[in-house]
């Protein structure tokens, strides 16, 4: 007997794909060099295998330590916000703000 193999709805693969591209987005207002940095080679292989929070988490890492425009916490408002961690989301409005 094979055992039954579960595929992730429509739904749900679209709100990946969503939170994707919002993380996505804000890794793209880094600069080119931030690539050398170890944080961001984790982020990208977080993302190659969908584990979304931690590559929100190493982006917010990255941020701790180099200038941000608003809209990179913007993003990762959007990205938070999709995945339902909203105390996260509520901060990343917060330093959007500032």
């Amino acid at each position: 007997m094979r055992p039954e193999i579960l595929m992730p709805s429509p739904d749900l693969i679209h709100l990946w794909q969503q939170i994707i591209a919002d993380l996505q987005r804000a890794r793209g207002m880094l600069p080119v060099e931030a690539v050398e940095e170890g944080v961001i080679r984790e982020y990208q292989e977080f993302l190659d295998h969908n584990e979304l929070e931690l590559a929100c988490d190493m982006l917010e890492v990255y941020a701790e330590t180099h200038a941000v425009p608003p809209t990179f916490w913007t993003a990762l408002r959007d990205a938070a916000t999709n995945m339902r961690l909203n105390d996260r989301a509520a901060r990343y409005a917060e330093m959007a703000a500032q």
